[in-house]
Parts: structure tokens; C-alpha cells; sequence
């Protein structure tokens, strides 16, 4: 298989890093304006074929696949164009910066019929796995609450860009919360902290349309690196830990207790207390290699892809209401 990466910034060469251990892939192209971008990632990942303007590219080549890994603002204009001669394209988060611009990319993607994926790469971490394994076969029920962080440090390379901790960080936890809440956000009371009118933390509570209230924090200002989800239910708390790939659930120790007496949920009849705290074992593995599997057997029509653009804007469009 041929597949393009557009873009050789840090996502980029992530991309390059993991295509290049698959033994499918039998050519990999580069394309980036920045040459020095462009260099540096072609010595490190022995690419042989690169182009400096992507539009060179789909004069030239018919690839398999093509991964956009591009600043947001111009997702709309290099996915289009490469949706509108028929190439397979899959889109790093966020779908876009804009919801418009959002549709127009889905509404060319429909038209192509090709494969077209987001890049929401938190779906694919064996933590969400497990989680939603633990939901979907109802060891956690009448979930209550979902409680995201996303914190850590400025990235320097983003610092003065149109986008903030909203399109970089937000993104991802809101996703999720659709994704593990089986809903979607109805509502949001927010407060966003602003360098300029770059967005570096914001502070949200939601509700979905199912009556699950949700939290999150996101955060350019802190100097700890963290990235957790916590879910509540009746039987206790489900922690997810994102960086470290653990899985803690800290029991309800009234539960077993009270659970064939309480009709309501637990936490409105105010049984709760500490518990046994379990640890899940996870087989650690990187999520990126197992987005790119997907999308790439999506391609060759062994599998469906995993994050369905309409997914990506309903994520966006929810994204976009945290003012």
C-alpha cells in the first residue's frame, strides 16, 4: 500500500514513525511547505518520496491512503481535494476549526464515497477499551457522572496559534464523554482563561440528553502532565488513567449491602462508601498504531472505521459551545 502523510510537524512524524513498522506499507510520501520539516523527517524515517506543495502530490500520485496531519484551519481545503480525486483520507482532530467548514469536508467525503476517518485518537487507548467493556457488560450501572482532566504544559510549538486548549485538548474528552456516556451534551456552563485570545485553560460542566452530568477540565497552565477520566456509578468509581494505561475501580462498599433494597440511585439514597480498590491489567499498546490499523483495514474493506465523521461534528460543535 502507498499512503501520503500531509504535514511533517510533531503529529506528522508520528504518523511516518508508526507507517513505517508496517509491513503492508509498501511506499511512504511526505509532503510539508516547511522544508526543514520536510528534511528532517525524510532522514529519520528513510521516506524516499517528497513533496513540498500537496497538490503536486495528486498531480503526480494515486495513493491508498492519505493522513492529514495539518494545522486545523487548513483541514477544510487539503481534505477536499483529495476526497475530490478519489483518495481514501483520514483527518487528524479536530475534524476542523470550523463546524461549517466541518460539513462542507463531510458533505465532499459523501459525495466521493471513499473511505474518510477522524483522527480521535483517544478511542483507540486500551484504557477506553476496558472502560467501555466494564459499561457495556454492566458492571458499572446508572451512571451518574463522568469527570475528565487533560492538563499539562504549554506545548511551545502551539503558543500564539489561532487555536487553544479547546481545539488542541477538548477534543478528546468531550469524544470520549459522547462515547462512554452513550449521549450527547445538551447543555454547558463554562469559563475559558485567555493569553490574548489564545485559550489556555477552560472549566466546563455538561449535561447529556440522558440526564449524565459531565465535568472537565483542560489546561496549558499546569505543570503536571495528567490526563484522567473518572465515571460513577452504583457500584462505585471507574479511573482511567490515559498516560500510564491503568485502570483503577474503587468499589461502593454499600452496594452489595443495599443493592436488592434501593430502587433509586445509590448516590440519591446517599449509600456510598470507600470499598475495595481493584486493579484491571491492561495489555499496553499504542493507540496510534491501532487508529492507523484501522484505518488502513478500512481501506482494504476488512473493517469499518472506527470514528464516524458525524461523530467528529457533533464533537466539534459541542467543543465549539465552551466559551
Amino acid at each position: 500500500m502507498k499512503i501520503a502523510v500531509i504535514g511533517t510537524g510533531v503529529m506528522g512524524r508520528n504518523h511516518l514513525r508508526v507507517l513505517s513498522s508496517f509491513p503492508d506499507i509498501s511506499e511512504i510520501i511526505a509532503v510539508d511547505s516547511n522544508e526543514e520539516n520536510l528534511n528532517i523527517a525524510k532522514k529519520e524515517y528513510f521516506i524516499s518520496k517528497c513533496y513540498t506543495d500537496y497538490k503536486d502530490l495528486i498531480r503526480n500520485e494515486k495513493t491508498d491512503g492519505v493522513i492529514v496531519a495539518t494545522p486545523p484551519v487548513s483541514h477544510k481545503e487539503i481534505a477536499i481535494d483529495f476526497l475530490n480525486t478519489g483518495h481514501n483520507v483520514m483527518v487528524e482532530k479536530p475534524i476542523s476549526h470550523s463546524y461549517t467548514e466541518a460539513q462542507e469536508i463531510i458533505a465532499a467525503a459523501e459525495k466521493a464515497g471513499t473511505v474518510f476517518t477522524v483522527g480521535h485518537i483517544e478511542r483507540f487507548n486500551p484504557v477506553i477499551t476496558k472502560i467501555k467493556e466494564f459499561i457495556d457488560n454492566k458492571l458499572l450501572s446508572n451512571i451518574y457522572i463522568i469527570n475528565t482532566q487533560r492538563v499539562g504544559p504549554v506545548p511551545k510549538r502551539l503558543l500564539g496559534n489561532i487555536e487553544g486548549v479547546l481545539i488542541d485538548l477538548a477534543v478528546h474528552d468531550i469524544d470520549i464523554i459522547h462515547y462512554l456516556g452513550k449521549g450527547i451534551i445538551e447543555s454547558v456552563k463554562s469559563d475559558v482563561l485567555k493569553l490574548k485570545k489564545q485559550e489556555i485553560y477552560a472549566k466546563a460542566l455538561m449535561r447529556l440528553d440522558n440526564g449524565i452530568l459531565a465535568s472537565s477540565e483542560f489546561s496549558w497552565i499546569s505543570p503536571r502532565r495528567m490526563r484522567i477520566i473518572e465515571i460513577y456509578g452504583d457500584e462505585g468509581m471507574i479511573l482511567g488513567d490515559y498516560y500510564n494505561q491503568e485502570v483503577l475501580f474503587f468499589e461502593n462498599g454499600d452496594y452489595e449491602k443495599y443493592a436488592s433494597e434501593i430502587t433509586e440511585a445509590f448516590f440519591g439514597a446517599g449509600k456510598i462508601t470507600a470499598g475495595k480498590i481493584i486493579n484491571y491489567p491492561l495489555y499496553k499498546q499504542e493507540p496510534l498504531i491501532l487508529e492507523l490499523k484501522n484505518f488502513i483495514n478500512a481501506i482494504k474493506g476488512t473493517e469499518k472505521v472506527f470514528i464516524k465523521p458525524q461523530e467528529a461534528l457533533i464533537c466539534l460543535e459541542k467543543v465549539l459551545t465552551i466559551q
